[in-house]
């Protein structure tokens, strides 16, 4: 149940405008696990010094990626991925 509420939360999420939100960019190359709440201010908050963005997901189902897709594209990130991990959704894009 849990992990299918978490699904939810973020497939509204990223239906949403992007609003507000301080930037939290993460190491080079780092994969960094993310809160669904988190990217209610963009996911470009999350960029590392190479522009590149490495979210996780956990508990959250693969239903979600089109959204996750959707969302990355309307914030102007190309090469955007979302990989189907046994915890969750690993997201990967570049601006």
């Amino acid at each position: 149940m849990r992990r299918a509420l978490r699904t939810l939360h973020l497939i509204c999420l990223c239906l949403l405008p992007s609003k507000g939100g301080k930037a939290q960019p993460a190491a080079m190359g780092e994969e960094r696990e993310c809160e669904p709440g988190e990217i209610r201010g963009g996911m470009g908050l999350f960029l590392d010094g190479r522009g590149e963005l490495r979210l996780f997901f956990a508990e959250t189902r693969a239903i979600a990626a089109p959204c996750l897709l959707f969302r990355l594209k309307r914030e102007g990130f190309s090469r955007c991925s979302v990989t189907v991990k046994k915890r969750g959704l690993l997201v990967e894009a570049r601006r």
